[in-house]
């Protein structure tokens, strides 16, 4: 076996498609050795004119969604004959990697996967992960807390180690300027708060703008900057237009990668109140976007919920609040906002500490550690 093994990463979740699974695939296969990567993926909007970019082979399905059906089993077979990788990875566990056995017990090649969140769901029902992690050779997880939930669902107990997501600290610097962010929404230099995320329930922006008006009540001049897209936007736009203080509430929709440390910096301050919605089928395992904000600097606010508070060092990156009480919320929102020198003093400490401990590279090395112990 060569000194760098040869890997086929097989997964949904791959750019231009957006979101935190999307850029964790990505961000981890971009700095793996040339030439020893074949990427197996669906397609989407805008994926030729990447894959002319992207370093490694990408083979697209004609489709947007594989699932573990016989056609997309035969066509990921044709490319592993072809190509005949050292190891697949799928790029989440669930539910592609229940192709994982075939290709052990068709080809003898050995298969792993990242497991993320919703892997979580599929624990919940005895005997669904099992068949996949009998004959797998590496799965990880993102969080501790995720690790407990799994390992014994996969029966990997004792044996599943972590990777969570890395940041781009080279894109996500506390020197970032947001001037233009803040002029472009007309923020001046009111202090905001800022919530970048798909905009899905388990998030917690309604939260937000519930809270809101309790928030001005104490901090007349505070902005709630809320950055993403997703089927929750016509949902919160009708309660930003209720709200009493609507007007102080911004929509921002979607915005670029380039663009999104600029969107991290103009908040004063980050929170994403994410919670755990039906009955713990739906949850955070971790939440990048937490270490996205403190790397530029920002104090959090993560919700008690999940992995999530994995993200933070409470007390002293940022705060965990309960979800459940918008009234904890404002209060912990109010508590920042007014005590500038704390909020940035923990800005600087998340900083100091994602930019030391959370960044690809080492995830990516870490990775090959891994990759290279399951192989052995």
């Amino acid at each position: 076996m060569p000194s760098s093994p040869s890997i086929c990463i097989v997964t949904n979740d791959f750019p231009p498609r957006i979101g935190g699974i999307n850029d964790y695939v990505h961000q981890l296969a971009r700095r793996l050795p040339a030439g020893r990567v074949t990427v197996f993926a669906s397609t989407y909007r805008g994926a030729e004119a990447f894959d002319r970019e992207f370093m490694h082979e990408v083979i697209r399905l004609p489709t947007e969604m594989m699932l573990p059906t016989p056609g997309v089993r035969r066509a990921m077979h044709d490319v592993l004959r072809a190509r005949r990788p050292d190891l697949v990875l799928f790029g989440a566990v669930w539910p592609l990697a229940h192709m994982g056995p075939g290709i052990r017990r068709a080809l003898d090649i050995p298969y792993g996967g990242f497991s993320h969140g919703l892997e979580l769901t599929g624990a919940l029902v005895p005997g669904v992960l099992s068949h996949i992690g009998r004959r797998a050779s590496l799965l990880t997880a993102v969080s501790d807390w995720a690790r407990r939930k799994l390992e014994p669902a996969f029966g990997w107990t004792g044996r599943m180690p972590l990777l969570p997501s890395g940041i781009d600290t080279g894109h996500f610097r506390p020197d970032v300027s947001d001037a233009a962010v803040r002029a472009r929404h007309g923020l001046d230099d009111d202090p905001v708060v800022c919530c970048v995320s798909r905009l899905v329930a388990r998030k917690g922006q309604d939260l937000l703008i519930r809270a809101w008006p309790s928030v001005v009540a104490a901090v007349p001049r505070a902005r709630l900057l809320i950055v993403g897209s997703g089927p929750y936007d016509v949902r919160l736009r009708a309660m930003v237009a209720a709200s009493p203080v609507g007007r102080q509430i911004t929509l921002a929709g979607a915005v670029s990668y380039a663009e999104l440390p600029a969107y991290f910096r103009a908040g004063d301050v980050f929170a994403m109140p994410c919670r755990a919605r039906w009955f713990g089928l739906d949850i955070e395992a971790l939440g990048a976007v937490f270490l996205q904000g403190a790397a530029v600097g920002r104090a959090v606010v993560a919700g008690d919920s999940g992995g999530a508070p994995e993200a933070v060092r409470a007390g002293e990156t940022g705060l965990v609040v309960d979800p459940t009480s918008v009234t904890a919320l404002a209060a912990t929102l109010i508590e920042l906002l007014v005590d500038r020198e704390r909020r940035e003093r923990m800005g600087a400490a998340g900083a100091a500490w994602v930019h030391r401990e959370w960044t690809w590279d080492a995830m990516t090395a870490r990775l090959q550690g891994l990759v290279a112990d399951a192989l052995r």
